[in-house]
């Protein structure tokens, strides 16, 4: 599975709207994904943003194993 995503919205759209649907989608995506989303040891961040005309893109990268165990 894919451990990147795009999310394209329209510039239409408001930005009360954008981050409600950007989160929507992410979550989805990590939902979709073969290999689980773990919280203690995967992260994913924003490597990059683009506007034109008519729309927003967020590109989303999705690291694993990046997070170091804590020690008890």
């Amino acid at each position: 599975m894919q451990e990147s995503t795009t999310i394209t919205l329209p510039k239409t759209m408001p930005v009360t709207e954008r981050i409600p649907g950007v989160s929507r989608q992410i979550s989805k995506w990590l939902e979709s994904l073969e290999e689980p989303f773990n919280l203690e040891r995967d992260a994913f961040h924003m490597a990059k943003y683009e506007r034109n005309i008519r729309n927003y893109r967020y590109h989303y990268v999705l690291d694993r194993d990046i997070k170091i165990p804590r020690k008890r």
